[in-house]
């Protein structure tokens, strides 16, 4: 499995382009404009099936629409993050004044549930608290965290639908009893891994 990180600098977001020897892939998180993650894949050279979607804040499902034209892609969400990206108040855009109203998602995922993308299984695990219909991803060995868990801290909850109480329990009773050596890729900055966090991260220690 291949993973490359495209960094939108506005905003320090990560997307991450994931994709199997047969070079048969998905996107998480496009934040950045859309031409500019689909100028990545093409350089890549990846056949990207799906995009998938952490939670709905604007800063990560910018370039959705565009890639979903581009790329022929189906769009994967909770159910909450779907009702939210529609809406530009509760992503966010509608404070910065460029509205942003993504389109419905294709699939709607749940707890467990799983999609083959080539040889690779997608793994979904609810994660509420950043946002009501925050997930995380699991593919193998690596957790793509969203806004949920990042190298020595954690999402806020003080947008709306955030609640401080879910995050801490989402990520205590999910992400701290995996396995202590898989590798998180968060929504914005550095990898880290489920162990270091376990011991270091004093938002989770409470």
């Amino acid at each position: 499995m291949n993973i490359e990180r495209i960094v939108n600098e506005e905003y320090d977001q990560n997307c991450y382009l994931v994709y199997d020897e047969d070079k048969t892939g998905l996107i998480i998180d496009p934040g950045s404009k859309g031409e500019y993650i689909l100028n990545k894949i093409n350089n890549f050279g990846v056949n990207v099936k799906y995009i998938f979607l952490t939670h709905c804040h604007y800063d990560h499902i910018e370039g959705t629409e565009e890639l979903r034209k581009a790329l022929n892609a189906e769009v994967v969400s909770s159910f909450e993050c779907n009702k939210n990206i529609q809406n530009p108040s509760i992503n966010l855009s509608s404070l910065f004044s460029f509205p942003i109203k993504a389109g419905p998602s294709d699939i709607i995922v749940t707890e467990g549930d799983a999609i083959d993308v080539g040889r690779m299984k997608v793994k979904t695990i609810l994660t509420p608290g950043h946002t009501d219909g925050g997930a995380c991803y699991l593919i193998g060995e690596d957790l793509f965290s969203g806004d949920t868990l990042f190298l020595n801290s954690v999402g806020r909850w003080d947008f709306p639908t955030g609640n401080e109480k879910n995050l801490k329990e989402s990520i205590k009773t999910k992400l701290f009893t995996m396995d202590d050596d898989i590798i998180v890729h968060p929504g914005h900055g550095n990898d880290t891994k489920i162990y270091y966090e376990k011991r270091y991260n004093v938002f989770c220690k409470e």
